[in-house]
């Protein structure tokens, strides 16, 4: 028995039109960027299974008030919850069986329960009137509702499913105490107290007061008391007065049960109140963790201390579980969720907006939440994958495992690799476009199954810019680079003839098909494809031209990279002059490493870059390139860089800068 289904509608930042979370995970993820919706959410299940009152209560800032809207009469929320069960669930579905629905016949039965608020503009209330209903819907989720099709849910049903929320700010002590609603208390009432316990109890605490009696002190004192007390009134009601540890009830005692920590190394027992925010946060969830292991064993027949029954369904409701918490912990936290979780009948949601805590989720169990600042309202997405059987999937599942960044971005820019990275640091400074302010991530993850990572931002609806290198003379380079990316952005629903117009016409499928074996020998042949490259930047695809970005960089900056060769060190190069056959062969030897290939020749580069490629070999082939690319950027000022500035980074930061100005206008 879980949660598949949670509709939300009108309430808080949700709109009229609402959300539905299709749920298929037992531990999901609500992740997005601050005030996106995720404890609005939480908070709705609140409202339809919580244990009191107080949680339960809509309040007139529940209802959703849309951008612009003036007049407020009346409004309207609702938030339904679908509940599947096993076939192992026999105890759940006994109790629920005549509210299930069906779709059609031999599809699995379900639930659904929905919670109706109605507000309305009072003039003597000064917020309103409220009512709020809890219903079972007694059709499916495509058949039209009629004015039978509602049932109230009773009491003792709704209890069968509990919610236990955590707040971002937990703090234990209020939950340690024998007090009505604290988990502590949930805890010990389920204790079964038998009548031979209670009458040694009792026994006990007289035996205790006994005790004390007989020190002469303890006698003297309450004598005193007695004795003043008596000189104050006359009421035969209230006639003695004495000292004694109270009642024998059991569950006074109770209240005065608290929680130490030892060894302290301070002479006395560490108290929760002696304990940082951290373990303060995880004694918190150790609190929880214990309250649904003693309900697990409720399940257990044989088992005689238990004295009260479990809820069929316990709902884990955590927002941000890494708040307080060392990194280095959060696998704990994360993996002892996840075991509860596996408990039967327990289920398990977490909000968080933090990468460390995301990388380590299923992205099948993840939600994602934005505003949509075009009226204000919460929209969200799942994360979607490639087909499971597909290497694509793979790539894509270790990608958004490693780059859990790019959920919380405003943009992302994806590059081929490291190189990039280091780049487009530098490059951040120069254009004064500070990637952490921006809320920009940058992702290498170009090139192989780049389409499903455009795909996955478009889905999220986060923009994004992408630098492909060019490979001019490598194999599958050049004119396959353009085709490859071109049937990318067709696989991700953008316009065929849009992507293949040319000065006379469309390019035919059977043109495109054959575009990776177009030449690049020639200037007229190179200018085709900077024509094409430069189509591809109004679909934010740019390319390092003519090879990759390395030596993209070597070709404008080239003193400051060959400064980075070590005095003694560096390629053997022949003299030109003196040992011209021997200078050749190094050139040779050169090209085919670079371009990867021994039979390639290197024709449409010029002679004076294909002598660079001897230092590209050495630089970015012969020792790390990123060391390569931090010691020569490290030897550049800002002022020099833009003023030899590679056209193609230039196009790339207008564009950010232009997204940004649009993303910082809907904020």
């Amino acid at each position: 028995m879980r949660i598949s289904k949670l509709t939300i509608k009108g309430f808080r930042s949700y709109n009229v039109t609402g959300a539905d979370l299709l749920i298929n995970e037992n531990f999901s993820a609500f992740i997005g960027l601050n005030s996106s919706g995720k404890s609005s959410a939480l908070e709705a299940l609140r409202k339809v299974f919580g244990s009191s009152f107080p949680e339960r209560e809509l309040l007139r800032e529940d209802f959703h008030v849309s951008l612009n809207e003036d007049s407020l009469n009346a409004k309207y929320l609702s938030i339904e919850v679908g509940v599947t069960f096993d076939i192992a669930d026999e105890d759940a579905i006994a109790q629920y069986f005549s509210h299930m629905v069906v779709n059609e016949e031999g599809s699995p039965p379900y639930l659904r329960i929905r919670l109706e608020g109605n507000w309305e503009k009072s003039d003597i209330l000064e917020n309103g009137n409220i009512e709020q209903k809890l219903y079972f819907i007694k059709v499916g989720y495509e058949d039209a509702e009629q004015e039978d099709s509602k049932i109230p849910c009773p009491n003792h049903l709704k209890s069968l499913i509990q919610i236990i929320y955590i707040p971002a700010v937990r703090n234990p002590i209020d939950q340690v105490k024998y007090s009505a609603g604290s988990i502590f208390y949930r805890v010990l009432k389920k204790i079964k107290w038998n009548d031979d316990f209670k009458n040694e109890f009792e026994d006990k605490i007289s035996e205790i007061n006994t005790l004390f009696d007989g020190i002469p002190e303890f006698t003297a004192i309450s004598t005193s008391i007695n004795t003043f007390w008596k000189q104050f009134h006359k009421d035969k009601r209230y006639e003695d007065a004495s000292l004694s540890f109270g009642s024998s009830d059991y569950e006074s005692i109770l209240k005065k049960l608290e929680i130490s920590f030892d060894p302290s190394g301070i002479h006395r027992p560490y108290k929760i109140k002696d304990l940082g925010d951290g373990y303060r946060s995880l004694f918190y969830i150790t609190l929880v963790c214990a309250l649904l292991d003693i309900e697990e064993k409720l399940g257990q027949r044989d088992n005689e201390i238990i004295g009260t029954s479990a809820p069929l369904l316990t709902i884990l409701a955590l927002e941000e579980p890494e708040n307080h918490i060392a990194p280095q912990l959060l696998g704990r936290v994360i993996n002892n969720l996840i075991k509860i979780a596996d408990k039967k009948n327990s289920q398990v949601v977490i909000s968080s907006h933090t990468p460390s805590i995301i990388k380590r989720i299923k992205p099948e169990a993840i939600f994602h939440f934005r505003i949509d600042t075009t009226d204000f309202r919460t929209v969200v997405n799942n994360i979607v994958l490639p087909n499971i059987e597909k290497d694509a999937y793979k790539f894509i599942k270790e990608a958004v495992y490693n780059y859990p960044e790019i959920y919380f971005a405003k943009l992302v820019v994806i590059g081929e690799g490291d190189s990039e990275e280091i780049l487009f640091n530098k490059l951040a400074s120069i254009y004064n476009t500070n990637f952490d302010d921006n809320i920009i991530s940058f992702a290498p993850l170009g090139h192989r199954f780049v389409s499903h990572i455009w795909r996955l931002l478009k889905g999220l609806n986060i923009p994004y810019v992408t630098l492909l290198d060019l490979d001019i003379g490598r194999e599958g380079g050049g004119f396959g680079r353009i085709k490859y990316a071109i049937k990318e952005l067709i696989k991700i629903g953008k316009k065929k003839e849009d992507l293949l117009a040319i000065t006379d016409g469309i390019l035919s499928d059977e043109r495109l098909e054959k575009m990776h074996e177009w030449k690049t020998e020639s200037a007229d042949e190179y200018k085709t494809i900077k024509g094409w490259c430069k189509s591809l930047e109004k679909y934010n695809v740019y390319y390092s031209k003519p090879l990759d970005l390395d030596f993209l960089l070597l070709e404008h900056f080239n003193q400051q990279y060959l400064s980075t060769i070590p005095s003694n060190g560096g390629p053997r190069i022949p003299d030109k002059t003196e040992e011209p056959e021997e200078f050749e062969e190094k050139v040779k030897t050169a090209v085919k490493a670079t371009l990867k290939s021994e039979t390639s020749l290197g024709e449409f580069y010029s002679a004076e870059q294909k002598e660079q490629m001897i230092y590209y070999n050495y630089l970015f082939l012969g020792r790390g390139k990123p060391s390569t690319h931090i010691q020569a950027l490290s030897k550049m000022t800002d002022v020099e860089m833009d003023d030899n500035m590679p056209e193609v980074f230039e196009a790339i930061f207008k564009r950010i800068l232009k997204k940004l100005e649009i993303s910082n206008e809907e904020d």
